[in-house]
């Protein structure tokens, strides 16, 4: 059944002829389009408008002209016109969407993937019991360009680097595909396994992964997978299979969970507290690493999503309703700022305000130099870690009942619906 369409208000723009002026990135391809996490492209662009996808949506949105991609965890990704909501083309996968659409050479590349495991932390064997795959998309049609069966859930963001794609999945496998054919060229067992975490492009060939059961932190050339460095963390942790880490060139950070002591390993349910951490991009070694908030950890998603932005490392928490910010340099905390959930979802930064979606379902709107509140708007549906972009003065967002989200960040400025 094709997803229902709902266009609320269009503001600033007469949807059938407006001009949107938008960045031309060219090719979508790593998550949240900078290494930094900042998915802002600038523009024209005010529009409201929403789309029911009919499942909850886990997928961050991309964007190449005026379409917009996102997928949503029972199997379907949309095409949207960004500009007014209308959906142009819906594909429907054998299991859930949970990747980043990637957009290269005219086609949409996306995992596919669950993700129920087996085994249970700190010695989970695998993640992903249904149908696993990266599936090509003809992005104008929708029609299926390839699939390329892989081990283990596909859920993890796959990158092109140097016109190779490199997937880290759910068995623990590095694996190199073409991305105009999805044939395979290399495949490099890594002996952890990533679950929604994301391969960051760090210059050259090189990129950053992050996996469990071997806690681990790694470096590795995309033209062969041989790795670079690799750090690990200790094995009472998770988390860092979830954590797309960000990057400023020098150094590497992301979030994971330790367990409260005197427990030996995190369990779900049980209290946990959140680390945030700094690694050297050259050598993998341990630049800093914070105790944040402690709380109860979460059945899944147990990492928050960072944000580098002006030299402050910026994330929420998983087991607590806290948005901190950290100088990237130190790991110092700059300011927390209280939320009405947990904020697992990336964040974007526009003009030095934050905006960034909790559980409870508010879109928040804080200084980014201070944390001080400028506004907040409570929708109907939760944030989980569908994480918003940016285009022009327009912020859209995936939700967990399956409502795809376009606001003027104006109006999230402007509200005090607490």
């Amino acid at each position: 059944m094709r997803p229902l369409y709902a266009a609320l208000v269009t503001i600033g723009l007469a949807a059938a002829t407006a001009e949107v002026v938008l960045a031309r990135a060219g090719n979508w391809t790593q998550f949240r389009m900078a290494s930094t996490g900042n998915a802002v492209i600038p523009g024209s662009l005010s529009t409201t408008w929403r789309v029911t996808t009919g499942g909850p949506i886990s997928s961050s949105p991309t964007l190449i002209g005026t379409t917009l991609y996102i997928g949503n965890n029972v199997g379907n990704l949309d095409a949207i016109d960004v500009r007014d909501g209308r959906v142009l083309w819906t594909y429907h996968a054998r299991n859930a969407l949970m990747s980043a659409p990637l957009l290269y050479n005219g086609l949409v590349i996306v995992g596919e993937g669950d993700e129920i495991s087996t085994g249970a932390a700190p010695r989970i064997q695998y993640v992903g019991m249904g149908p696993s795959s990266l599936i090509a998309l003809d992005g104008r049609t929708g029609e299926l360009r390839w699939r390329t069966v892989v081990a283990g859930s596909a859920m993890p963001t796959p990158a092109i680097i140097d016109g190779i794609l490199v997937h880290h999945n759910g068995a623990g496998w590095i694996i190199a595909l073409d991305p105009m054919t999805g044939k395979s060229r290399y495949t490099v067992n890594v002996h952890s396994i990533a679950s929604m975490s994301a391969a960051l492009p760090v210059g050259g060939d090189l990129f950053i992964t992050t996996g469990v059961v071997d806690n681990t932190v790694m470096e590795l050339h995309a033209r062969d997978g041989s790795i670079v460095w690799r750090t690990v963390f200790p094995d009472g942790g998770s988390g860092h299979g979830d954590c797309p880490p960000v990057s400023d060139g020098s150094r590497v950070f992301c979030d994971y969970v330790m367990p409260q002591p005197p427990a030996p390993y995190t369990v779900v349910g049980n209290i946990a507290i959140e680390h945030a951490y700094a690694l050297d991009l050259k050598t993998g070694a341990r630049v800093w690493d914070v105790a944040l908030q402690s709380g109860t950890l979460p059945p899944r998603n147990e990492a928050a999503i960072p944000l580098l932005y002006g030299g402050v490392v910026y994330l929420g928490s998983s087991v607590a309703p806290i948005m901190h910010a950290l100088d990237a340099n130190t790991g110092r905390i700059l300011w927390q700022a209280k939320t009405h959930a947990p904020v697992k979802a990336g964040i974007v930064a526009v003009d030095g305000v934050l905006y960034y979606g909790d559980l409870s379902g508010r879109l928040w709107a804080v200084n980014a130099k201070t944390g001080a509140f400028i506004g907040v708007k409570k929708m109907p549906s939760g944030f989980n870690v569908g994480s918003p972009i940016v285009v022009g003065q327009t912020i859209i967002t995936g939700s967990r009942t399956g409502s795809v989200y376009a606001m003027p960040l104006s109006v999230i400025r402007s509200g005090r619906d607490q």
